[in-house]
């Protein structure tokens, strides 16, 4: 009798099916401490500052279900500086859903959202000429719709329509952005892709006017601008275990007004990110390098204004208990300019733990 009962329940077992999660999450928490030696981001005068950093991340992942997945993001960080006459603290948010489907035949449609909040000193000088490095706080909020086609040569073809609205406090215009983007890709080996990507938009501000090119207002108009972007983006692994990453973007950028061009520049940007993980470690260097043209605006001595950014940021983490990182960080940037008021230098070092849950 017992045999007969357990084949029985063997049998049941064996048929039931493996019950896996339907929804992954992930949540962290950071403490930690730092030094920033310009808080202002000042061209002269700079004021250094320790600060107390906090922060924290969720993820949350639907494993596919019928073909339609769902993704989610949000990220947190408050800095308190502790000697500061500039600014006494400064807080961003990042929040993102998405909604993907596979239609079958290679089609996949996608749905999703995304929103930021800033309160931090900001360099506004590459788009806004006239003002420099200034508090700023705002919120935004993008929506996108995509459509993807995946070819069996591991070629892929995607258009994602969006929408922005950006919301800032005086002195700086809230706007909406809207266009399409197009690109063009190319998949192959271990998680590896090539592709190219062409990007236009209209922003229209609430309130600010054109200008003419003396940077004079010009009555009963409002500031619009074109812009288009195209964008060539290299990522590739270079092991079988996926350990080591590199991403490689060239940008090219066009801003045009719609008046006589004094808002007008172009954008060249080259950067490099390299990433290492492994079950301990994970390591990244991200760099960049920006060109800003301007064709109307003029520096004191007539010449063309022109500036060139110049970014690096190096994060170390390591895993030292299954709830528990140390981390390290690293950032540097530089603005180089024909204009001396516009140009200056931050560097900021921060360090603490990392709690996951």
């Amino acid at each position: 009798m017992f045999g007969w009962a357990g084949g029985i329940l063997e049998a049941q077992e064996y048929d039931f099916p493996i019950l896996l999660p339907k929804w992954i999450n992930d949540f962290s928490l950071r403490t930690g401490a730092g030094y920033r030696d310009n808080v202002g981001l000042s061209a002269r005068s700079a004021q250094d500052s320790a600060f107390v950093a906090t922060g924290l991340e969720i993820m949350l992942l639907r494993l596919p279900e019928n073909g339609t997945q769902f993704n989610f993001f949000a990220s947190a960080e408050d800095l308190r500086f502790l000697s500061s006459s500039v600014v006494n603290q400064e807080q961003t948010a990042f929040a993102q859903a998405l909604l993907k489907t596979d239609c079958g035949s290679g089609w996949q449609v996608s749905l999703g959202a995304e929103y930021v909040y800033q309160n931090q000193i900001v360099d506004v000088s590459f788009t806004e000429p006239g003002l420099t490095t200034l508090p700023v706080e705002g919120h935004g909020a993008v929506f996108r719709q995509g459509l993807r086609r995946d070819f069996a040569t591991g070629f892929w073809v995607s258009l994602e329509p969006s929408a922005k609205r950006q919301f800032f406090r005086e002195p700086l215009d809230d706007y909406w952005e809207y266009g399409p983007r197009m690109t063009l890709g190319k998949s192959y080996g271990r998680k590896s892709e090539l592709s190219l990507s062409y990007e236009i938009s209209q922003r229209d501000y609430d309130h600010d006017p054109l200008r003419a090119a003396d940077g004079s207002a010009i009555a009963d108009t409002r500031r619009k601008a074109i812009q288009q972007e195209a964008r060539l983006m290299w990522k590739q692994s270079w092991d079988p275990k996926g350990r080591w990453r590199t991403t490689t973007r060239l940008i090219a950028k066009q801003s045009e007004d719609t008046g006589s061009g004094y808002f007008d520049y172009t954008k060249l940007q080259a950067g490099e990110q390299i990433l290492f993980h492994s079950k301990d470690w994970d390591i990244s260097a991200d760099a960049k390098v920006a060109r800003y043209d301007y064709p109307i605006q003029t520096a004191t001595d007539f010449r063309k204004r022109r500036s060139t950014e110049i970014a690096f940021d190096f994060r170390c983490e390591r895993r030292i208990a299954s709830f528990l990182k140390i981390f390290a960080e690293y950032d540097r940037e530089r603005v180089l300019s024909n204009l001396a008021f516009e140009q200056y230098v931050v560097n900021t070092v921060k360090g603490g733990l990392n709690w996951v849950f």
